[in-house]
């Protein structure tokens, strides 16, 4: 059984952020990859912050397109796209370049992130779910979460403006702290930040063989522990003049964060690439995967030192 509710007062927090400085968008020149282009242009950028496109062309030429050709098109593409987003950014804010890559999407786009030294990765889902080409980007997207050496954030909806409200899933550890800091200087004007702590209720299953009766007292008492975990959890940031909506779930992860997240209206999703619950840690891969192909909205996928902290 899964429950939600809210356990502070929502309120607004003053604005936040420490822009980036090295942002990769992987594009393809598709729909979806003007998406992924777009969010990345409406993302807290610092003055100077460098931008790069990268297409990654297959080792052998494709279909009747000779392999000089099938170059001279992405380049010509890209060109245009680096083109159109200097147009749309501010004047001098921002150096976008583009970059050409052979092999694998995956495994170039992983090599450039690398060598690039980007903080950020921006990619783009499909948005016909069960398509053949939603099915491989999804696939795609999910390799990304295993080989990017950074955070990833995987752009869902067209974007119409700056993150208003954003859902962070929290287990109250360091890399935690990490998701709600990243989540806060990605999101510095929002309206509304919701946090998601879903506690562990899978010693249900020693109850149900061992002490049938004891199952609701050991639900409210973890409910209780857990709402004062994460109210503990907040406080420094409450105390910083940020506002939260606490929320506290039980059940599976990633349903439990999904759910919340259509609740909340939220148009980010932040979550760690090893958030695992209770049994699920031996037995359960990571939810990113699955809150990536399901969620309606961004997501971004953290590890603790992903985004750079802002500076002293």
């Amino acid at each position: 059984m899964m429950t939600h509710e809210p356990i502070t007062p929502r309120g607004h927090g003053p604005g936040r952020g420490l822009g980036l400085r090295r942002v990769l968008v992987a594009t393809d020149f598709s729909p979806h990859s003007a998406c992924a282009l777009e969010r990345a242009r409406q993302l807290p950028l610092q003055e100077g912050a460098e931008l790069l496109l990268v297409h990654a062309l297959p080792s052998e030429a494709t279909g009747e397109i000779r392999h000089g050709e099938e170059e001279a098109l992405a380049r010509h593409a890209l060109e245009e796209a680096v083109h159109h987003t200097r147009g749309r950014l501010a004047r001098g804010s921002c150096e976008v370049r583009g970059l050409l890559v052979r092999g694998k999407p995956l495994e170039a786009i992983t090599r450039a992130a690398r060598d690039f030294g980007a903080e950020l990765v921006v990619i783009g889902r499909p948005r016909i779910p069960g398509s053949l080409l939603a099915r491989l980007r999804e696939r795609m997207a999910g390799g990304f979460v295993e080989s990017i050496p950074t955070a990833l954030l995987v752009v869902g909806p067209p974007p119409v403006g700056p993150y208003q409200h954003p859902l962070i899933a929290v287990e109250l550890t360091e890399a935690s702290r990490h998701a709600v800091e990243a989540a806060l200087r990605l999101c510095p004007n929002a309206s509304r930040v919701a946090v998601l702590h879903d506690y562990d209720t899978s010693y249900e299953l020693v109850l149900h063989q061992a002490a049938p009766s004891r199952i609701p007292e050991f639900q409210r008492e973890a409910r209780t522990q857990a709402c004062a975990e994460l109210h503990r959890f907040l406080t420094p940031y409450r105390e910083a003049g940020v506002h939260f909506d606490e929320l506290i779930g039980s059940g599976e992860a990633s349903t439990s964060t999904l759910e919340l997240a259509q609740e909340e209206h939220a148009d980010l999703v932040v979550v760690g690439r090893h958030t695992r619950l209770g049994l699920g840690r031996l037995v359960r891969p990571h939810v990113a995967r699955q809150i990536i192909k399901e969620s309606t909205c961004d997501v971004l996928i953290l590890e603790q030192e992903d985004l750079p902290r802002e500076a002293s």
